[in-house]
């Protein structure tokens, strides 16, 4: 039997571990819900398929269930039941992150990627993985990328892009690192073409490389950023992931 729960945004969200194998069996569940739903005064139905249950899609749609968000292995539907029913949005950028490195030498660490549209160098980093902290995302990427061992030092700026990848805006942290290591030895081979200690002069002053690079090199070499801060209570529903203060603030 199809069975729901109510969520806080007035709305009713299906089970899926209880979806009949039957599409026919399915549809005269569903209309009794969709009549108690109403009679109740409900905003919204939320369902969200496996990859193994989109057969029942075509259904849902036929219905007025509209699309809301998609996984790899899951999409999750939806029908308003009132016209302005408010439903959250789905999330509507994506966070990359890009790495300072200088040496004791005025060099700055860049790489060179094989897809790359131009020939120039760009500051090693990459996307942000669903749960990871930004921090520790870039000084995996800068070792992917390079093979140097680096630890966080600070968010020294961020810019974003309007519409970047799948119709979605992008969030871009310029993260200062220290390096640990200074042999290079890439490990993503398969992305990366080179990566090289380059003369910050050299660097700024080669138009091979983006405008904006090298403006970001230019600008932030000796800028000292947001440093990441550990809350004294930082706990319950609304614990942050990550935060970042300037380095005078007071906890």
């Amino acid at each position: 039997m199809l069975t729901y729960q109510f969520d806080d945004y007035n709305g009713v969200v299906l089970n899926k571990q209880t979806l009949p194998e039957s599409i026919s069996e399915f549809s005269e569940q569903f209309h009794h819900l969709l009549l108690t739903a109403k009679e109740q005064s409900k905003q919204l139905i939320w369902f969200s398929l496996s990859i193994q249950q989109s057969g029942f899609i075509k259904l849902l749609t036929d219905a007025g269930f509209v699309f809301h968000n998609c996984l790899e292995d899951e999409i999750t539907l939806i029908l308003r039941l009132k016209s302005d029913a408010y439903a959250p949005f789905v999330p509507t950028y994506s966070i990359g992150a890009g790495a300072l490195i200088f040496n004791e030498n005025n060099q700055v660490l860049v790489i060179r990627e094989r897809l790359a549209t131009h020939s120039g160098f760009k500051l090693p980093g990459g996307h942000i993985e669903l749960g990871e902290k930004i921090s520790e995302a870039i000084v995996r990427e800068v070792f992917e990328e390079t093979g140097i061992h680096s630890e966080f030092v600070a968010v020294q700026g961020f810019a974003s892009k309007e519409v970047f990848r799948f119709g979605k805006s992008n969030i871009y942290f310029l993260c200062a690192l220290k390096a640990l290591t200074t042999e290079i030895n890439i490990q993503d081979i398969d992305e990366i073409a080179e990566a090289k200690w380059c003369d910050v002069s050299e660097f700024i002053n080669d138009k091979q490389n983006s405008f904006f690079t090298r403006e970001v090199v230019e600008k932030l070499q000796y800028q000292q950023g947001l440093k990441s801060i550990e809350l004294t209570d930082n706990s319950g529903p609304h614990k942050k992931h990550e935060v970042f203060f300037t380095e005078n603030s007071h906890i």
